[in-house]
């Protein structure tokens, strides 16, 4: 649950701000203006929301330095990843199937490496397996379920999930039910939602953009692999046997992106496939696609969003005709085809007035010649972003607008009035359309901040969820995605999950998400203190905290939590953070935090400060006091937990053009640190950031370092690891003299796969762990060789590991599928 500005006055504090406060800092999110640290307090930033703008181009520029500032401000594209680094990922998931084998869910044969894993576990390589962490099996920690999700002083008993993509009910037994994930891949429920269990472990990447279901085959899926914001895979693939086994990938042309796909009712063997790079079609049910021709007037690839069936061989589309441009419109259109895709004719009437960008369709089963869709201003600036929802009655041949932005709801509120904020800037980002399927003449509209019905054909619209269950209205996270409708049961998908109402959105109930464990997370904190204690940021759903021994995990800081911390000897203080180097600390085992950023000039700048905020602890010490963050252009450091931060010195760090990715510090002399940055550069200082030195260039470097950390007993040894998202880069280097020299160390790690993170085990200087897309690899030589750590992990991005001091406990976060532990 996050906190997004909206045309209203927001409460901070529990104290009403003014009209003039809130503008500000909706300004400030939406156009993406500077915020400083002094305008926190006075501009209400205190309020926490997640930022999808400011994440897009985040992670482009974290993959793939430079691409950043070529990201359009409402970007929509799954990130800068070529196509070729994703066909690459997936090449290398293969042949980590075959070495691993069994080691990976769903894999039953034995991999060609496994028994020499099994030699290594029981001593088969010289290693002290009572000093290095030994354990065999990786067991999912959630979360899967919350009783708390605070935001500012909003608290809820609600359980929130990851993000979703696809919903479809299976015809034939409504208790089966499919729904795809942004990272956490395809799940099943066979008992309407019960119990779910993922389908997609071993598939090598579970970034999910689209779902079908062939209408004349339950059960044969089809899944899009590469969603359209933060996905990493690409092409399609195909099951028919209910998701128990896939096929090989599908490539679409130069498309890294899937946004819906649709089996032909009358003719299963064709496919069509709307892609960031223009449909393709299938007529050998999706062995093999061409690209289909679209007649838009314009000379760019068009975007493909929505695909509807209108009946018999008809088909619609939305689209954007001319998606690259950075300012004025890029051309949204909606097409349609009465002959199964072979080709398409533009539709007339789809206009507005401030022109269209990203538009969605929904048809009515009923009678498919109704449609509606949902537009959004083109490269908006402001969170009046609606250019209107429209209607045709036939087939999408022509349109009519239905729901002009300034169309008052019939109940309004102190957040909106009108339909022109329920994008709320983001019409790039939150869409969702659906027709009731047993009467056309109600529709239902996701946007960012509310669920809108209207039960009258377009003539009138509704409120029917509220992102902080305000105004008697049920709870329902922000951003909406995706929805099915079977019967009288409506499901939707948000940022925070699934949700589901069988009263035509009077209730809403979360169970849906109970079990579901599909988070993107970016960080794990743990204590040996107390070692149930656990502590993570997720993106759009807050800083949570785990509750005693369970999965549960409650939310107490809201929008995107990034870094996060446990004390070493007193598991009751924790750390958490918001974008921008802003820190909040809690003292009663993360029941409350209140800012710790003291000292932190940069604080809540977008301008001087790093959008996902970095926590490192010194582990060196015994009061375990000590802790490290950073803006872009400075190292802080605390000794007192957070209370208060001292910048470093900056003498040998780079004063323009520079930012800072990653921070680490020997746990052998707390003066010996080292900064990874921007340009793929390395700085290192032994006299505690009085001044710092540049060491030797790191081999085959192609940028995008993530983490640097030193070998636990000598402080001349460091690691280095690489996210570059060009396979033919190195990922991992080792230096044993304090940065004179470097070896590259990724020989053995999945072929060509980004390293979040290397670790030393702190009983084994030689024993390394690595955080891969793939999951966690171990070296038992210092990183001369490499092998998957651990069975009962999917293929999954590992983004941060923990290790226990006495190195007898191993977490791991995961972007997709929640928080894992390692078991004896």
């Amino acid at each position: 649950m996050h906190q997004k500005k909206s045309l209203s006055t927001r409460k901070t504090n529990n104290k009403r701000l003014s009209n003039q406060t809130w503008v500000k800092g909706l300004l400030a999110s939406v156009i993406g203006l500077t915020l400083t640290a002094g305008a926190g307090s006075a501009f209400g930033f205190y309020q926490e929301y997640d930022r999808p703008t400011e994440r897009s181009k985040w992670r482009a520029d974290w993959y793939d330095e430079g691409s950043g500032q070529n990201v359009k401000k409402k970007e929509k594209n799954g990130g800068r990843l070529s196509a070729e680094f994703r066909r690459q990922m997936l090449s290398s998931a293969d042949k980590e199937r075959a070495k691993w084998g069994r080691m990976i869910p769903g894999i039953e044969k034995m991999g060609t490496e496994f028994s020499q894993i099994e030699r290594n576990a029981i001593g088969g390589l010289s290693i002290d397996m009572n000093a290095a962490a030994a354990g065999t099996t990786w067991v999912n920690m959630g979360p899967t379920k919350a009783d708390v999700a605070k935001n500012g002083g909003t608290s809820l008993a609600k359980t929130d999930a990851g993000r979703p993509t696809g919903i479809v009910f299976d015809p034939a037994n409504t208790n089966i039910i499919y729904a795809s994930f942004a990272g956490g891949g395809l799940w099943k429920t066979i008992n309407g939602g019960t119990n779910w269990t993922p389908l997609t472990e071993n598939l090598g990447t579970l970034s999910v953009g689209a779902l079908a279901m062939d209408p004349n085959s339950s059960s044969t899926i089809y899944l899009g692999l590469g969603d359209a914001f933060d996905g990493t895979g690409i092409g399609m693939v195909k099951s028919t046997d209910g998701g128990a086994t896939w096929s090989a990938p599908v490539f679409l042309g130069t498309s890294t992106v899937i946004n819906a796909i649709q089996v032909a009712p009358t003719n299963s063997a064709i496919v069509m496939v709307a892609t960031n790079k223009g449909l393709f079609r299938s007529t050998n049910s999706g062995a093999s696609f061409t690209q289909v021709t679209l007649p838009t007037a314009q000379t760019a690839v068009p975007y493909i969003w929505t695909m509807v069936w209108t009946g018999g061989t008809n088909f619609a589309i939305s689209l954007e005709a001319n998606p690259g441009v950075a300012s004025g419109t890029s051309d949204g259109q909606v097409m349609t085809t009465t002959n199964n895709g072979a080709t398409w004719t533009k539709a007339t009437g789809f206009t507005a007035t401030a022109g269209i960008g990203r538009s969605s369709l929904g048809v009515a089963a009923s009678n498919r010649n109704i449609l509606y869709a949902m537009a959004a201003v083109p490269n908006a600036t402001s969170a009046s972003d609606l250019a209107g929802i429209l209607k045709s009655t036939n087939g999408g041949t022509t349109w009519t607008t239905v729901g002009a932005p300034s169309k008052r709801y019939t109940k309004t509120n102190t957040e909106s009035s009108t339909l022109g904020t329920l994008l709320n800037g983001q019409g790039w980002y939150n869409h969702m359309v659906q027709v009731d399927p047993t009467n056309p003449s109600i529709a239902y509209f996701g946007g960012a901040l509310a669920l809108v019905k209207t039960s009258d054909g377009g003539s009138t619209y509704t409120q029917k969820s509220n992102w902080l269950a305000q105004f008697s209205l049920p709870y329902v996270h922000a951003d909406f995605h995706t929805s099915a409708m079977q019967g009288s049961t409506l499901i939707v998908g948000t940022d925070g999950g699934l949700f589901k109402s069988t009263d035509g959105g009077t209730t809403f109930t979360d169970a849906l998400n109970l079990g579901l464990t599909t988070h993107l997370i970016y960080s794990v904190g743990s204590s040996p203190a107390n070692v149930n204690a656990m502590i993570g940021g997720f993106q759009d759903n807050g800083t949570r905290v785990r509750s005693g021994a369970t999965t549960t995990f409650n939310q107490y800081i809201g929008g995107d939590g990034f870094g996060s911390a446990i004390h070493r000897t007193n598991a009751s203080i924790m750390l958490g953070s918001l974008y921008y180097s802003r820190i909040y600390k809690s003292t009663n085992g993360g029941l409350t935090f209140t800012s710790a950023s003291t000292g932190i000039t940069e604080s809540n700048n977008s301008s001087t400060a790093p959008f996902n905020t970095g926590i490192v602890s010194w582990e060196g010490a015994a009061n375990a006091d000590t802790v490290f963050t950073w803006s872009n252009l400075k190292v802080y450091k605390s000794t007192n937990y957070a209370g208060s931060w001292t910048a470093l010195g900056t003498t040998g760090l780079p004063t323009t053009a520079f930012a800072i990715r990653g921070v680490g510090v020997a746990a052998s002399n707390v003066n010996v640190l080292g900064v990874v940055g921007s340009g793929g550069r390395v700085f290192l200082t032994n006299n505690g950031g009085t001044s710092w030195t540049t060491p030797a260039a790191l081999p085959n470097n192609g940028s995008s370092l993530s983490k640097i950390n030193f070998d636990p007993t000598n402080p001349n040894t460091i690691y280095v690891s690489s996210v570059a998202a060009d396979s033919t880069k190195t990922h991992a280097w080792r230096s044993t003299d304090f940065g004179a020299s470097w070896t590259a160390i990724d020989n053995g790690l999945p072929a060509g796969a980004p390293v979040n993170i290397l670790k030393v085990d702190p009983g084994s200087n030689t024993t390394l762990y690595a955080g891969t897309h793939l999951g966690v690899y171990r070296s038992l030589d210092s990183g001369t060789t490499w092998a998957r750590f651990g069975s009962g992990m999917p293929l999954v991005n590992v983004d941060d590991i923990y290790i226990s001091p006495t190195s007898t406990l191993v977490r791991a976060a995961s972007f997709g599928r929640g928080f894992w532990q390692l078991n004896p």
